[in-house]
């Protein structure tokens, strides 16, 4: 039973819109102070619009579980502390010009935003939780 209500409430999250995922992702990696990757020989990596490298990120990982199928089958959820994500891997990212893509969905969408975004966007999420 508590099973099935775990499975019914990450459908209903998945099934918002890209942008209200994107607050539930705040939300929740405040909380706990981790996000997830996927993590294989390396990182998992997706493709935007314009065909550029996007590091995928969930709030749990159970949802970086469900991605994990076709291109990034064989890859496993591994979290970042959200310290280390702030200081260390979003500046990374930002240099090299990479997006992260937030919370994507097994149907591949997920709501992009650039590294620096990321960062303003997790420090005043903190801040107001603090």
């Amino acid at each position: 039973m508590e099973r099935e209500q775990l499975q019914e409430r990450m459908q209903a999250v998945l099934r918002l819109p890209a942008a209200r995922r994107y607050s539930y992702f705040l939300q929740r990696v405040v909380e706990s102070g981790e996000v997830w990757g996927l993590d294989g020989e390396g990182w998992a990596l997706a493709l935007d619009d314009s065909g550029r490298d996007v590091l995928p990120l969930w709030p749990a990982p159970e949802f970086a579980a469900i991605c994990a199928k076709r291109l990034w089958s064989g890859f496993e959820p591994r979290p970042i502390k959200l310290q280390v994500l702030i200081e260390n891997v979003l500046p990374q990212l930002e240099e090299e010009g990479m997006p992260v893509g937030i919370f994507f969905t097994p149907e591949g969408q997920g709501h992009p935003v650039s590294a620096r975004e990321l960062i303003d966007a997790l420090v005043a999420a903190r801040g107001l939780s603090a």
